[in-house]
């Protein structure tokens, strides 16, 4: 009813000539609440990098501190925390958050926490999605995305690596693909 009513008042607004419209291909940017959740269009999904500009394969959390953090539209809850969208080895599209928090190692490496991690079977209908609330990953390991679980062998999907505390990114491995989006889609 809200929603109908937001929209309802939103249309108002702009044949009345009130609000410019704001548009980001099939993105309304009047209306973006959390970008996050407008990821799940599932031509941004296949190919990110044909709405805005993306890193492929591997990012720093040096490169996320200068390049993505705070360029996107992040609600209150999930601000402070990195975008990357994910084709894992077993075809499955998707997205999640990411941030290194904590003291996960002696040497003081932070854990990376995986969050709202959202995966297809099929993104053009969006045939069985599965959904991990939050995944903890220690340096040096890697998780398979399409069952949620850390694991060593050929199904993992992304590696944390700690070089040292200060030295550490996330990357794709085993053929999967992640792009991290470095900008908003409400330029």
């Amino acid at each position: 009813m809200i929603r109908h009513l937001t929209s309802a008042f939103a249309a108002i607004a702009l044949m009345t000539g009130c609000l410019s419209p704001a548009n980001a291909g099939q993105y309304d940017c009047s209306v973006v609440y959390d970008e996050f959740d407008s990821f799940m269009n599932k031509n941004f999904l296949v190919k990110p990098e044909g709405f805005v500009s993306t890193v492929q394969g591997k990012l720093s959390r040096d490169d996320y501190n200068t390049k993505q953090k705070g360029k996107l539209l992040l609600g209150p809850n999930r601000q402070g925390m990195g975008v990357a969208i994910v084709h894992t080895n077993k075809n499955t599209r998707g997205k999640f958050l990411f941030t290194w928090g904590g003291r996960g190692d002696q040497r003081g490496s932070p854990l990376m926490i995986l969050r709202d991690v959202t995966l297809f079977g099929r993104v053009e209908d969006g045939f069985r999605p599965k959904k991990y609330r939050e995944i903890r990953v220690s340096s040096s390991q890697t998780v398979d995305l399409d069952t949620g679980r850390p694991t060593q062998g050929e199904s993992a999907d992304i590696r944390y690596n700690a070089v040292d505390a200060k030295t550490i990114y996330i990357e794709a491995i085993n053929g999967a693909k992640l792009s991290f989006p470095m900008e908003t889609m409400c330029k």
